[in-house]
């Protein structure tokens, strides 16, 4: 089965060692929003995913794709 958006932001999370304070300075939020965002309640817009992928060096586009 393959793994949702909330699913892929956790285990970027969790492989680069970071917490969710930590993840969220990264993009500009709280960490309160990257917990949100990892269990499904909110949805990251465009522009976080955007920094999130400008960040780790990756296609943004990724998160969101099967």
């Amino acid at each position: 089965m393959a793994k949702g958006f909330d699913e892929k932001l956790k285990e970027l999370r969790i492989n680069n060692k970071l917490s969710q304070k930590e993840m969220g300075e990264i993009i500009g939020v709280n960490g309160r929003a990257i917990g949100n965002y990892e269990r499904g309640i909110r949805s990251l817009s465009v522009d976080k995913a955007k920094k999130l992928g400008k960040y780790f060096k990756f296609n943004w586009r990724e998160l969101y794709e099967d």
